[in-house]
């Protein structure tokens, strides 16, 4: 006899479903490079491709990083399709601090933010830059980004990412707050944590990187995985250690499309075959979680 209703992947498995948008926690940033493949990457992101790549995992994206690089040489108009497709499923383009830092060398800030409106982006990242910007000129930025209709992130980096050659110096709690705070107050959304900087905390991230948490609010704070152009397998490590550290929940940054579809897994326990812990020798130290 013929059931009524047949039973969901979802429910046969007992699958935990994708929260609804807008999320303040389990957020996953991702990352698009376009054609830039190489020397870095092995995967592109071309529109046929991200058109059918959302109808897949658009609800499980919140926010994308459009690759400076893109956004420089790709054609303009195929740029702005791009950010249309992302914010028909809900995703938000952001430029990335890199876009920021190339404008700030070539002197074209405010040029910059108005070109980068123009083109769609409704989200604009900034850095921390040391000093080397007044906190006066910084809000005049962070002001015309927000006139020409953009929301703001900010995003804490350890010195050498803003000043080649710079000495690894691991940040306070204190210090990650105090240079967060004016944009928060200013209207960012969020503080994205740069994958270094809890690299060079060592086994004080999870201290230094809780107190953040606990003062800002924890879905205030996202965590960025090293890139792929880095270290291959690194993401996956990265993953681990910061649901391990700051819960199954926090926020992830820096995800590439062929990684999206894995986070929810690693989220809820889930871990692959020893097959991959026998090709890279350095998730050794991840392999027991």
């Amino acid at each position: 006899m013929l059931k009524e209703r047949t039973m969901s992947m979802a429910e046969v498995f007992s699958l935990r479903g994708v929260e609804p948008k807008p999320r303040t926690s389990r957020q996953l940033w991702a990352k698009d490079v376009g054609y830039d493949e190489a020397p870095w990457y092995h995967e592109r992101m071309g529109l046929t491709e991200l058109e059918d790549f959302l109808n897949v995992a658009g609800e499980r994206i919140d926010h994308v990083k459009i690759a400076t690089t893109q956004v420089l040489n790709h054609p303009a108009e195929w740029v702005k399709r791009k950010i249309e497709l992302y914010k028909k499923h809900s995703v938000q383009p952001y430029l990335d601090h890199g876009f920021f830092v190339r404008a700030y060398r070539n002197g074209v800030v405010d040029e910059a933010i108005e070109a980068g409106a123009e083109l769609g982006f409704p989200v604009m990242e900034f850095m921390n830059t040391f000093g080397d910007v007044s906190d006066l000129q910084i809000k005049a930025w962070r002001q015309r980004a927000i006139d020409c209709g953009m929301s703001l992130i900010y995003e804490h980096h350890p010195e050498r990412g803003w000043r080649k050659g710079a000495a690894d110096v691991p940040a306070t709690a204190a210090e990650i707050v105090q240079g967060a705070e004016p944009f928060l107050a200013h209207g960012a959304f969020t503080l994205l944590i740069d994958h270094e900087e809890i690299e060079i905390q060592e086994e004080a991230a999870k201290d230094v990187l809780s107190e953040v948490q606990e003062a800002l609010g924890k879905d205030r704070v996202a965590f960025e995985v090293t890139s792929t152009k880095e270290a291959e397998m690194m993401w996956y490590a990265n993953l681990l250690d910061y649901f391990e550290m700051f819960g199954c929940d926090c926020n992830v940054t820096n995800i590439m499309p062929s990684q999206v579809m894995f986070v929810d897994q690693l989220r809820a326990g889930e871990r692959p075959a020893n097959l991959l812990y026998d090709r890279y020798p350095e998730l050794e130290a991840v392999s027991h979680k």
